[in-house]
């Protein structure tokens, strides 16, 4: 109302209310005759959000999501238009709904990955959103329980207004167990639950409460761990886990360095040591020999594949139709199931240690979102966290939902190791059919990047092979640049496409750029 156009960064932690903060945001506005966008980052979180936005604006509320037809969006888009509607709900593309008075722009689940696109042109909504809500004159709202780094960041340098709920509206933050798994296998449980985890599931069933088991395998790559230490191969010029390749080596996707495949730990030389991999069918099937009088349900990729999968499935869920619901990371983000008292995290190190300097970031996120999913109704929530890592920091702090620390100890690292957004990282993105057509260009374009740095204190890492390095037949190549200033790497980009606009070489391969990547290639 005071016109201040600054973003505003509302953190509060699971449960503490910031759903109602929007309603109450949008009602403001509407009631003035201006029309909203509600950004939510994927299909999955549509159902609960869409339903309580409903109920308190009818018809009002439109949705878009992927698995709508074009037909289908383009409806929605001319209702918009029309008038007909004056919120919108929906993923990064609900951005682009051409409301003629928008007042405001909410970003919930400000946080997740999906709100950068993967595909040119590579923007990120959040950025987007703040260049919008300019041209328009309207508010910028970015919500989370665990805001990014870079938006924290942000904040602490004034860019954004931070509002802070503290507290959860009922109930109180769940207890958190960390389980060393390490220690499991000592004692002989080779089962992929722990001791305490089983013990809790028993007692939860006989009491008629609900259980989620979420298995963390967001960013999942075949990293190589110790079972009985908990040590992971990691690349020694860049901190980053090294992913398991089928040829028997070893390799770093963000310098290119690679090393032979190990067989025993180099830490304390147990024979166990391997890829990490586990999948949710079989953390199904084990649920249902060990616990046979358990009604359970499964959410991955898999079973929501049809246009009401997601729907279906949480619908179920929440009206008690089963007692156990496994699932990837869909599962524990912005969904509200009151009669939810455990929470059972499986394997915590599956993104802790992908090989991206974001890992503990996404950790962090992914825990914390898991654990705010128990105790949202009267009964109290515990939540079981099974890892190899205890010691770690970000495994620590989120067993604890203290984001201040974790944010602390994470930025220390990203200015030691010079990542976004202590410095910003531009990604040039190549991919060509002719393998040795593909390194002679990637060899001329590090040497031309080097050239034009001019002792600007640019680093040039690789070219490195991404984590796919091949598909359909097409090679694919990165090469990275890192510098504090954003506008050098603009600078360089540009003088980049227009030597490669020069060169007929390059007329083969496909070029992308871009800027502080949130995931590979």
């Amino acid at each position: 109302d005071a016109g201040e156009r600054k973003p505003w960064l509302l953190y509060g932690v699971t449960g503490s209310g910031k759903t109602l903060c929007y309603i109450e945001m949008i009602q403001h506005v509407t009631a003035k005759g201006k029309q909203a966008i509600v950004l939510i980052p994927e299909i999955a979180l549509t159902f609960q959000t869409v339903q309580r936005f409903y109920r308190r604006f009818g018809s009002q509320v439109s949705v878009l999501h992927s698995r709508m037809s074009k037909g289908e969006r383009y409806d929605q888009f001319l209702r918009a238009m029309r008038g007909e509607i004056s919120i919108m709900i929906g993923p990064r593309s609900a951005l682009f709904t051409p409301f003629t008075n928008l007042g405001l722009i909410i970003m919930d689940e400000e946080h997740e990955g999906a709100y950068k696109s993967e595909q040119a042109p590579r923007y990120h909504a959040r950025e987007t959103a703040v260049h919008i809500a300019k041209m328009c004159g309207a508010g910028v709202v970015f919500g989370s329980a665990t805001p990014s780094v870079e938006a924290f960041y942000r904040a602490k340098k004034n860019e954004y207004t931070l509002l802070e709920l503290p507290r959860r509206a009922s109930g109180t933050l769940p207890a958190v167990y960390t389980v060393d798994l390490r220690e499991e296998l000592k004692c002989g449980n080779r089962s992929v639950f722990s001791r305490r985890l089983q013990e809790l599931i028993q007692r939860r069933l006989a009491a008629k409460e609900q259980i989620i088991l979420f298995l963390n395998k967001r960013g999942y790559a075949g990293f190589v761990s110790c079972r009985m230490c908990g040590h992971v191969l990691k690349c020694p010029h860049c901190d980053i886990s090294l992913t398991e390749h089928k040829n028997g080596k070893m390799v770093c996707h963000y310098c290119g360095y690679e090393q032979a495949r190990v067989t025993r730990c180099p830490v304390c030389g147990s024979k166990y040591i391997s890829g990490f991999r586990a999948g949710t069918q079989q953390i199904e099937e084990a649920v249902k020999k060990m616990y046979p009088q358990a009604r359970v349900l499964r959410m991955d990729m898999d079973t929501t594949a049809g246009k009401e999968g997601h729907e279906k499935i949480l619908a179920a869920f929440s009206a008690q139709e089963a007692d156990i619901l496994v699932g990837t990371q869909m599962i524990v983000k912005g969904h509200d199931f009151p009669n939810v008292t455990l929470v059972g995290v499986l394997a915590a190190d599956m993104s802790l240690y992908a090989g991206d300097y974001r890992a503990a970031e996404r950790t962090f996120e992914l825990l914390t979102q898991a654990a705010g999913r128990a105790g949202r109704g009267r009964q109290a929530g515990e939540v079981v966290i099974q890892t190899y890592s205890p010691e770690h920091y970000s495994i620590q702090t989120a067993a604890r939902q203290d984001y201040q620390a974790f944010y602390t100890e994470e930025m220390n690292y990203r200015e030691l190791m010079g990542y976004p957004p202590a410095e910003h990282l531009m990604a040039v993105l190549v991919a060509c059919e002719d393998e040795a057509l593909l390194e002679k260009g990637m060899h001329y374009l590090k040497l031309y990047a080097m050239r034009i740095t001019k002792n600007r204190k640019v680093q040039v890492i690789g070219p490195a092979a991404p984590a796919v390095g091949k598909v359909k037949d097409v090679y694919r190549k990165v090469l990275y640049l890192k510098q504090e200033s954003y506008e050098i790497l603009i600078e360089m980009k540009d003088k980049m496409e227009q030597y490669i606009e020069l060169n007929r070489g390059f007329a083969k391969m496909r070029i992308q750029f871009d800027f502080d990547p949130m995931s590979g290639f």
